[in-house]
């Protein structure tokens, strides 16, 4: 159902409180993740793993570095796969770390991320252009074999960011993946901050901040999906996107693509104090 306004869609993917329904899952000695209490119950069959307490989950100090840690944690993963319990599964690592330049805690199947309510990391593009004196915005539209938001409208580009790679690296390799923007242009994208999301989802919390990156793009650019995971694109007037946003429709458009849109309508001048909801939307899709 979609919420009454814009700032209530975007407080709903931002401001999610997990302290009020799920436990902690600690690791290290660090807060690292936030898990329902029925998932706490599918960790009580490795009890050597997991303590499982009513106020929360701790990972075992006998795994004592990042290598061990992960270790049994794809153990743990894999099964819960098996059983139906963590599914979309990726193939794809990420870091888990206190903070992203942190040292690594451990690393873990990407798909078992909401499950344990880790923060995620990712890149995302907003792709700019102007049209006979119009500004506009590309927009990609997810494939419908996506696991995740199939079908919806997201940013031109966006990516997890994987174990051993930066914000730079992801976004270059989903550029050409997702859009066929060779190296060459990509390389004209500007770093412009980063948002975050944290939103409930069925599996418990999904936590994430994105590096945020603009590109100016000519009127004449057409991108090309190569990996299979856009079913097309749209460029559309700001005037538009920025109609469409307030119409809410939440079947339209990723959580993650409103708040990375935002940003950049906002940074751009597009969106501005003239709106009453103006600070409040910048509170809440900034870290």
């Amino acid at each position: 159902m979609a919420q009454k306004t814009l700032l209530d869609f975007v407080r709903s993917a931002c401001n999610y409180d997990p302290t009020e329904e799920l436990i902690p899952f600690v690791a290290d000695g660090a807060l690292l993740g936030w898990i329902k209490p029925s998932f706490a119950e599918k960790l009580k069959d490795w009890p050597e793993v997991f303590y499982v307490r009513p106020r929360g989950v701790t990972l075992s100090n006998d795994y004592p570095d990042a290598g061990r840690r992960s270790a049994v944690l794809s153990e743990v993963t894999e099964t819960l796969a098996t059983q139906g319990v963590i599914v979309g599964w990726r193939n794809e690592l990420i870091t888990v770390a206190e903070s992203f330049y942190s040292e690594p805690v451990f690393f873990i199947e990407r798909a078992a991320s909401r499950s344990f309510g880790l923060m995620n990391h990712a890149s995302h593009l907003n792709g700019i252009t102007e049209r006979n004196g119009t500004q506009h915005m590309w927009v990609a539209r997810r494939s419908q074999t996506k696991a995740i938001d199939p079908g919806m409208l997201d940013n031109i580009v966006g990516g997890r960011i994987a174990c051993g790679m930066s914000p730079l690296e992801t976004l270059h390799k989903e550029c050409m993946e997702e859009a066929g923007i060779g190296p060459d242009l990509a390389k004209a994208a500007l770093a412009a901050g980063v948002v975050r999301i944290c939103r409930e989802v069925d599996e418990g919390v999904h936590r994430e901040q994105i590096f945020v990156y603009d590109l100016r793009v000519s009127a004449d650019f057409e991108p090309k999906n190569q990996d299979g995971e856009v079913s097309d694109f749209v460029c559309l007037p700001v005037s538009t996107i920025i109609e469409r946003l307030d119409a809410l429709d939440s079947s339209e458009f990723t959580a993650e693509a409103v708040v990375v849109m935002l940003d950049c309508l906002v940074r751009h001048g597009f969106l501005t104090s003239e709106r009453s909801d103006y600070i409040e939307i910048l509170k809440a899709i900034r870290p």
